[in-house]
């Protein structure tokens, strides 16, 4: 009898041994890719899974993602996976370029006005980062991440010209993998007041449909040459629709799906903030002016928010400490 109930309990053993490691293979296999520092290793892994097969289904015990296949929906590449978990809902959703040798960029935002301090915040913020051929700034910036679970990588390398490719990234991601009503997209260079910005998305006459605001540009001639040379080839019109620069502009989740949902069949330009424009032309978006999103300094700045600050462009580093400090203690 004794011998019997050990038989059943080895075996029992065994089994469940047997499942756990054929579970753990199958996880290595499908994600090991998160784990690379080489970008080369992480385009190649990338022809092997790639969001073009895949959408998300939330597991809300866990707050996990489980990865399933479906009909292509999704052009872009991006990773599968992040560590921040982005399942509850949040009122506005912060994603950030930012290039990934900027670590120190990255950490003065975390350290003051994107620090989450409740339990379950109204916002969240991701830093959106392309591959880099520098091998030191790649383990550098796997460490980041582990201790951070902050960082939606791409799957090309960073450039310049890259930054519309890392919008659709960002803007993939967020459809995918996020449950927000606002998405608010901004450089690693800015302060952002996010009372006042949650303030003026929940103002009754602040559209919750269809909004594209910011600082609204009207009327840009293309400039045909210099370092933002465009060609007639690339763009042949005489004036860029409206649109508002990428230091930071706010999206509601509608417009953001349906900019994702257009990328396919919408001609590729390389100037990120027209770019997003012209997605909002084609999809009859109207741009919203806001004040409160502030380029350039005028005179006589002195790194204190305005009575109107959203956001802030061209801030330094001792000028983002003074001006959260002055948002958190006011005189």
């Amino acid at each position: 009898m004794v011998r019997k109930r050990t038989k059943k309990i080895l075996l029992a053993l065994f089994l469940g041994m047997t499942t756990y490691v054929s579970f753990q293979l199958v996880y290595v296999w499908k994600y090991r890719f998160t784990s690379l520092a080489s970008g080369e290793e992480v385009d190649r892994q990338m022809e092997k899974i790639d969001l073009r097969r895949l959408t998300t289904t939330p597991t809300t015990s866990t707050g996990s993602l489980t990865t399933t296949y479906t009909s292509p929906q999704i052009k872009h590449r991006t990773f599968l996976t992040t560590r921040r978990s982005c399942m509850q809902h949040y009122d506005l959703l912060m994603i950030i370029s930012s290039a990934p040798g900027n670590f120190q960029r990255r950490n003065l935002i975390r350290k003051t006005w994107a620090f989450e301090r409740a339990f379950r915040p109204r916002w969240t913020t991701v830093f959106l980062v392309g591959q880099t051929r520098d091998e030191a700034v790649s383990v550098t910036l796997l460490k980041e991440d582990k201790a951070h679970k902050d960082l939606v990588r791409a799957s090309y390398y960073e450039h310049y010209w890259n930054q519309t490719r890392k919008i659709q990234m960002g803007f993939e991601w967020a459809v995918t993998y996020c449950n927000f009503s606002f998405l608010l997209k901004l450089d690693d260079d800015v302060f952002v007041h996010i009372p006042r910005v949650l303030s003026f998305l929940s103002a009754p006459n602040t559209p919750k449909k269809k909004l594209y605001a910011g600082n609204h540009y009207t009327n840009n001639v293309p400039f045909r040459g210099g370092k933002w040379k465009v060609t007639y080839e690339e763009y042949d019109k005489t004036r860029y629709p409206d649109f508002c620069p990428g230091f930071g502009y706010i999206l509601s989740h509608d417009v953001v799906s349906t900019f994702v949902e257009t990328f396919s069949s919408f001609p590729f330009f390389r100037l990120d903030d027209v770019y997003v424009g012209m997605l909002a032309d084609r999809n009859g978006i109207s741009v919203t002016n806001n004040n409160g999103f502030e380029l350039g300094h005028p005179r006589g700045f002195v790194c204190v928010p305005t009575n109107y600050t959203l956001v802030r462009h061209d801030v330094g580093e001792e000028c983002q400490m003074k001006m959260f400090k002055t948002l958190m203690f006011p005189d």
